[in-house]
């Protein structure tokens, strides 16, 4: 039986008990509500709930927390406790599990790794509490709505800045938070605009729908900068800076028709984790950095890959369990693999990427994709299916139309591989052509793959080398290709640039009409003329197009031919051109902003005069 304290024992406990230091309090029924867990007043009824107050707890290393409830139904209150030193990364301060009815208020956490977490319980009223943590300061968790209805209030801090806990709000705007912990539960049609996190908690989107995330900025969140849990239709786009998260930058769990539009996405462990969540779509991104920049699992449906670009991580998109999935116009520039496929990647669709200076460009263990039209540049292996040891069975794939440039090995089909249909690829200036050790087919139309370095003939003149190729592993190419075939169009994202005219004039008053193409977008302007073999890019131009006037450098590494380049301001005045040397770590710009710049192979504009003007693009 409870033994009730008279209203001024408890009092002078209270007062008292700030200065008290007592070991962690563990509560984990309503019968635990004990003199001797720390309850120094109340009956446990809603006018005189249980009362935890004026304790200081410092934790010890075996104890995962300071106070932990669980598993209650009367009302509760714990007020004006300390708790610090809990490092557990796994437990917090504060713990309630399943409780209701339950008030936090007035505590402070200190030299702790996180602070209050709330874990599948209802209508708790959280407010005043000073949480200064190196982890998570508040963690709401839940499996149903019903699991995030509380009342926590902005008066609460993360280190110094305010939490804002939004409960089934719909059709506004908020804007312009400088937030510790941001959460929008059961949100309806609600856009969260210019908020900023900084060392603190991350913004978390639950049990919404309809939510756009715009012009946030995060920085060094201590755990994922945005979490998307069963919230279908999220958007969260225009946001230049989500970085430096412990884990991902964007978490996407069980939340369909979510899109990530127009992001800087750096150096976070992952940048966008994707779990069963359909219909995902991730475009116009930049990801740099990190280990992994976008991983897919949980059998997520049809998710779309377009128009990003990824630099320096180990991984660039890491499809695990996918069903459907696309990766389409993305740059890759230095890691260990760009595009990784597992064996529970099915039906996947990988086109027309840029791979600049990767281990392998594309490694596969999935089955009934299509991979082509894509352009790898000093790989060590273009595309790899690597050795699965029984535990994948690649199988149906179609590999067509790829130009492999400058790598140690173009092809590797391991053990496994099956039925692989292998064809009109470009195999250029690589060491090794290819090894296969699987069951597949090389000429499935009559038609084989170019080789740079092929030196059969061709006595029927009908573009068939008269020779076979034969491969470590016991491969065939029975039909090499005797010229470069005529590919659908470009391969990597040149393919995918518009082709637009540049009318240009030189102080003489002479005109040039120039075919170029059109890099106004931040994955295209990324990639440019890396890994182009000269001989494809001798009659190319590109037209850089900014969306304002920058001061940005350009480079030439892995270019391999000399490039002209010329500056121009935001009428298409002259501000400059340079000469850029091939493969160096050298830097090209001017010292005036500018809008657009135009790069050529040199000598690709010796009509006119030093002096160009751009007069317009048509």
């Amino acid at each position: 039986m409870h033994k009730a304290m008279s209203l001024f024992a408890a009092l002078f406990v209270f007062v008292l008990g700030w200065a008290q230091e007592r070991g962690p309090i563990l509560i984990r029924s309503d019968l635990d509500f004990t003199q001797e867990n720390g309850v120094i007043a109340g009956s446990g009824t809603a006018a005189d709930p249980y009362i935890i107050a004026g304790w200081t707890i410092v934790g010890s290393g075996d104890v995962p927390y300071g106070i932990y409830v669980e598993n209650t139904t009367k009302p509760f209150v714990i007020r004006g406790c300390m708790v610090t030193g809990i490092q557990d990364p796994k437990g917090a301060a504060i713990v309630l599990v399943q409780v209701k009815d339950g008030v936090v208020e007035d505590c402070v956490v200190r030299d702790s790794v996180n602070g209050l977490l709330i874990q599948a319980s209802q209508d708790l009223t959280v407010r005043d509490n000073f949480l200064s943590v190196s982890g998570q300061g508040l963690q709401v968790q839940g499996t149903s709505l019903d699991h995030y209805r509380h009342v926590i209030e902005p008066t609460n801090s993360v280190n110094g800045k305010p939490v804002y806990y939004f409960y089934g709000i719909s059709d506004t705007t908020l804007a312009d938070l400088d937030a510790g912990h941001i959460t929008l539960a059961g949100a309806k049609n609600v856009v969260l605009r210019g908020a900023k996190i900084d060392q603190t908690d991350g913004i978390t989107v639950v049990f919404s729908q309809g939510v756009r995330l715009e012009e946030v900025d995060i920085s060094r969140p201590r755990g994922n900068g945005i979490t998307i849990l069963s919230s279908p239709y999220t958007t969260v786009r225009n946001s230049p800076r989500i970085a430096n998260s412990k884990n991902a930058g964007i978490a996407v769990l069980l939340s369909d028709h979510v899109r990530v539009e127009n992001c800087g996405i750096y150096a976070n462990f992952v940048g966008i984790y994707v779990n069963a969540s359909d219909h995902f779509l991730a475009e116009n991104n930049a990801f740099a950095a990190g280990p992994i920049g976008i991983q897919v699992t949980g059998a997520s449906r049809e998710p779309i890959v377009r128009k990003n670009l990824f630099y320096q991580n180990s991984y660039g998109v890491k499809l695990e369990s996918a069903l459907g999935p696309v990766v389409e116009a993305c740059s890759f520039w230095q890691g260990d693999v760009a595009v990784f496929l597992d064996g529970d990647a099915k039906y996947a669709q990988v086109r027309q990427n840029s791979m600049v200076a990767y281990g392998y460009g594309i490694s596969n263990f999935g089955s009934q994709g299509i991979i082509e039209l894509n352009h790898i540049t000093r790989a060590n292996i273009g595309i790899i299916f690597e050795e699965a040891y029984q535990e994948a069975f690649p199988t149906g794939n179609i590999v067509r139309h790829n130009l492999i440039y400058r790598s140690y090995d173009g092809f590797y089909f391991g053990r496994e591989s099956r039925e692989t249909q292998i064809y009109e690829n470009l195999i250029w200036n690589c060491q090794r052509w290819a090894r296969d050790f699987g069951q597949n087919s090389w000429a499935p139309y009559g038609r084989g793959n170019w080789y740079s370095n092929y030196q059969g003939t061709d006595a029927n003149a009908d573009g068939i080398g008269d020779s076979p190729i034969s491969f470590t592993g016991g491969g065939k190419d029975i039909a090499p290709l005797m010229s470069r075939p005529a590919l659908p169009r470009l391969p990597g994202v040149l393919g995918t640039m518009e082709k637009r005219v540049a009318v240009l004039a030189d102080e003489t008053g002479q005109t040039l009409r120039l075919s170029v193409l059109l890099a106004d977008e931040g994955h295209e302007r990324f990639i440019g003329f890396m890994g182009v073999p000269p001989e494809l890019g001798q009659d190319m131009a590109i037209l850089f197009v900014f969306d304002s006037p920058t001061v940005s450098q350009f480079h030439m590494q892995n270019v391999f031919m000399p490039l002209e380049i010329v500056f121009f301001g935001t009428t298409g005045e002259f501000l400059g051109r340079n000469r850029m040397s091939p493969d160096t770590q050298d830097r090209y710009g001017v010292s005036a902003p500018f809008l657009t710049a135009l790069e050529v192979p040199e000598g690709g504009l010796s009509p006119l005069a030093r002096s160009i003007r751009l007069l317009g693009v048509e």
